[in-house]
């Protein structure tokens, strides 16, 4: 087995704009699935902009992290089956694109993933990033990926989860924090409760937590800082006329651009 060295990762890349928490409203999870559901069903925002969005604003993060430029870091991502890891696997692409070396590890079977984490993968397979073969990576192969990356990204479950990871994310989870790799987690570090920020056994503990749309409410708690490391939140170009109808009111909060850091 052959390792490499990695690269140094900065958790808090400068050249954001910063928000402080006190001026950010934040969300709990049932409240951030009526926004997803307003601005799909009465708004007409498709998934998969969405996905799109989500996606190039972590390949954008991941970028500034291993600094401003791609030079073949080694990046993995381990994806589930739902909406995050769509995301994460999105953004394979774009990393790729931008110089990296990408290694998604798919931590769902295929046929139980959601349409959107499906369609990422098709992509990835005709591109060649996705194995065509290779439908359930090996543990020892995950092991490898993990031990030479430079950055692992946790795009495995998103807010819905109440509880610790279970199956296969849970084994991907606790390979992740084995590896004692530099993790940037989408959304929630999978594990944690959006809501109450508390981790009930099992959980990603990240350097940098790129959060979407709007702040999940347990990420801004204290209590929670070891699980999240730094925090970014990203645009997803969710109308604020979906806020607004909901009462969640924000004073243009990427008025400098699509991902701003969170001050505690």
């Amino acid at each position: 087995m052959r390792f490499f060295s990695p690269m140094s990762v900065n958790p808090h890349p400068g050249g954001f704009a910063q928000r402080r928490i006190s001026d950010v409203p934040s969300v709990t999870a049932p409240q951030m699935r009526e926004i997803q559901r307003v601005a799909q069903e009465d708004f007409g925002v498709d998934i998969l902009q969405i996905i799109e969005n989500a996606g190039r604003a972590a390949a954008r993060l991941t970028l500034e992290m291993l600094g401003g430029k791609g030079r073949g870091q080694r990046v993995v991502i381990l994806a589930g089956g739902g909406n995050k890891g769509a995301a994460g696997l999105c953004m394979a692409r774009t990393l790729v694109n931008w110089g990296f070396a990408v290694e998604p590890v798919l931590a769902e079977v295929q046929g139980e993933m959601s349409y959107v984490a499906r369609r990422q993968v098709q992509i990835l397979k005709a591109t060649g990033i996705v194995d065509k073969d290779n439908e359930e990576p090996s543990e020892f192969l995950v092991e490898e990926q993990l031990a030479n990356a430079d950055l692992v990204v946790d795009a495995l479950i998103g807010y819905g989860l109440e509880g610790p990871p279970m199956g296969m994310a849970a084994a991907v989870t606790d390979l992740a924090l084995q590896s004692r790799r530099p993790i940037l987690a989408l959304d929630v570090p999978t594990g944690v409760n959006a809501t109450t920020g508390v981790a009930a056994g099992l959980a990603i503990r990240a350097v940098t937590t790129l959060m979407i749309d709007l702040p999940k409410r347990g990420l801004l708690e204290l209590h929670a800082k070891e699980y999240t490391g730094e925090l970014f939140l990203a645009d997803l170009g969710i109308p604020r006329a979906v806020h607004e109808g909901l009462g969640i009111r924000h004073n243009l909060l990427f008025s400098e651009g699509p991902i701003v850091r969170i001050k505690r």
